[in-house]
């Protein structure tokens, strides 16, 4: 899905006003390009459009006479081998983390987004992780919540995308806006326009805490 919005100021309040009179069109470096079907609200879809890794897609966007481009190419799947829970001990309260354990395939540069849900709950929060020091072997690095939410007995969903280095340095400094003076990140398009394009593997798994 794309989803395409006006700005608004950063004291402004509601929901981004959608634009939905925009001609979205997506082609990779073979040259197969398809043009998206507006469904409403702003969002525009590809039918039957393959994505695969190692091909570098352009996204183009044409809104009230400006044109915004940006490209992402498709990392290699990394699949998640097991989810494990590790509990750490802090006074009386109990903190759970996930770690999703995968093979750091060698020698590529690797970066990772998740999603974290607790019993069908999509978590708030920014998560990222990166191979700089675990290039090529088992990546252990546990994910912590940031309200410590879950406990025994729930349900743990995480999913996890494979992302490259300019989306992954726009949810970077996404982050790093949470604990500094609010900032637009880097976005990697062209154009002036806010926001992200991005082309990702994903896998996902669950446990119960």
């Amino acid at each position: 899905n794309v989803v395409v919005t006006r700005t608004m100021n950063f004291d402004e309040s509601g929901a981004y006003p959608t634009l939905d009179n925009a001609v979205v069109s997506v082609s990779d470096n073979l040259g197969n390009t398809q043009v998206l079907t507006f469904v409403g609200n702003g969002t525009y879809q590809t039918v039957a459009y393959p994505v695969i890794a190692g091909r570098t897609y352009t996204l183009t966007v044409v809104a009230e006479g400006k044109t915004y481009t940006a490209q992402s190419t498709t990392p290699g799947a990394v699949p998640i081998d097991n989810l494990l829970v590790l509990s750490f001990e802090f006074g009386a309260d109990t903190i759970n983390s996930l770690v999703p354990l995968r093979m750091d395939p060698a020698g590529i540069k690797n970066f990772y987004q998740f999603n974290l849900f607790n019993n069908g709950e999509r978590l708030d929060g920014i998560y990222l992780q990166d191979d700089a020091f675990t290039d090529g072997i088992q990546i252990q690095q546990p994910l912590f919540d940031n309200e410590g939410s879950y406990e025994s007995g729930d349900t743990a969903f995480v999913e996890m995308f494979v992302i490259d280095e300019p989306v992954y340095n726009y949810f970077f400094a996404l982050l790093q806006n949470q604990t500094a003076t609010p900032a637009n990140p880097t976005s990697n398009f062209s154009g002036g326009c806010l926001g992200y394009f991005s082309t990702r593997s994903k896998d996902t798994a669950s446990v119960i805490i």
